[in-house]
């Protein structure tokens, strides 16, 4: 009777280690241009802009999947922004239903999708002109 390691082949084992280490290499902190996913009452740091934000309420009024309705709806997410180095959070209200090109401390919206039960927050941001910052 011949023996089996533990996961097939050690051929197969080795690639899943080198599946498990990209990865994980790829799961860094965000930046601006990347999009990422904030939960409903926690927050992200994008360490290369010195920025945190948060992601707080939601006030969702957006047609149901599966029904047809005579407009897409509303979903307004309350955030708030802060510069760890330059002092206190900030809120701001957005309708992520029209965010793109929203615009808040130097930043602004480029995508922005809301779960179907409203509990995570997908963003990309880029970074605003300076006329355009509130």
């Amino acid at each position: 009777m011949r023996r089996r390691w533990l996961w097939g082949t050690p051929a197969k084992l080795v690639l899943f280690g080198l599946v498990l280490v990209f990865l994980n290499a790829s799961c860094g902190p965000p930046a601006v241009g990347d999009a990422f996913t904030i939960r409903l009452g926690g927050w992200t740091v994008l360490p290369d802009e010195d920025l945190r934000l948060a992601y707080l309420a939601v006030l969702d009024e957006r047609c149901p999947p599966g029904e047809a309705c005579a407009s897409a709806g509303r979903a307004i997410v309350t955030m708030s922004y802060a510069r760890p180095s330059a002092g206190p959070a900030v809120s701001f209200t957005m309708d992520v239903v029209k965010a793109e090109g929203v615009s808040f401390g130097g930043h602004r919206v480029d995508y922005a999708d809301l779960s179907p039960s409203a509990d995570f927050l997908t963003l990309r941001l880029g970074r605003s002109s300076p006329e355009l910052r509130r």
